[in-house]
């Protein structure tokens, strides 16, 4: 059994509050801060890459909100499917 499988466990014996004391420990500790600032870092040079080789997409506010009715349209099945996987 790993390391992560046995703090899992060990976790899910705690009861919420604790549980939540060590999720709120986890986010603010420096390893977690450096993971997440790599990660936005990579996302930012992914995004200006984009911009630089014309991969973007202007919008008026005539596809405005079709653009927002798509993203809308997206989250609902996200979140579908995400309920779904819980449940079974």
């Amino acid at each position: 059994m790993s390391a992560v499988e046995k703090v899992k466990m060990a976790a899910a014996k705690l009861k919420p509050d604790e549980q939540f004391e060590v999720f709120r420990w986890w986010v603010e500790s420096d390893v977690f801060k450096q993971r997440q600032l790599d990660s936005l870092k990579r996302e930012i040079a992914v995004g200006i890459a984009d911009l630089e080789d014309g991969r973007y997409q202007t919008y008026s506010d005539a596809n405005l909100m079709q653009l927002a009715e798509e993203v809308s349209i997206a989250g609902r099945k996200q979140l579908a499917k995400l309920r779904k996987n819980r449940q079974g």
